[in-house]
């Protein structure tokens, strides 16, 4: 089960996900971020993975896809709360909300 709450602070969407990101869950993820990118405009993301217990291969590749997106569209996806052992080596982040409010300047 995945569990997935948004707050619009300053700019910027804070994502927060709990439970597990995997093959089941991808979608979810996927058709918020594209609803909030696509037809809300935002472009500025913090996804925060501290209370993700579980993320698989379909859940790596999801968050680098809508990174990318993100990207295209000239905004900016940062990742806090590593508490598991991912590699988002292409993707910048940061250990908690507050620095990445600070990573990204609008």
């Amino acid at each position: 089960m995945l569990t997935i709450n948004l707050e619009f602070i300053r700019g910027m969407l804070f994502v927060r996900l709990r439970g597990k990101l995997d093959q089941e869950t991808c979608k979810k993820f996927e058709s918020c971020l594209d609803d909030m990118l696509n037809n809300k405009g935002l472009k500025y993301f913090v996804i925060n993975i501290e209370e993700l217990n579980y993320i698989d291969d379909n859940g790596i590749n999801t968050i680098m896809n809508k990174y990318s997106d993100v990207i295209k569209k000239n905004g900016k996806l940062i990742i806090c709360g590593y508490n598991i052992d991912i590699k988002l080596n292409e993707i910048e982040h940061t250990n908690n909300e507050l620095n990445a409010l600070k990573l990204i300047s609008i």
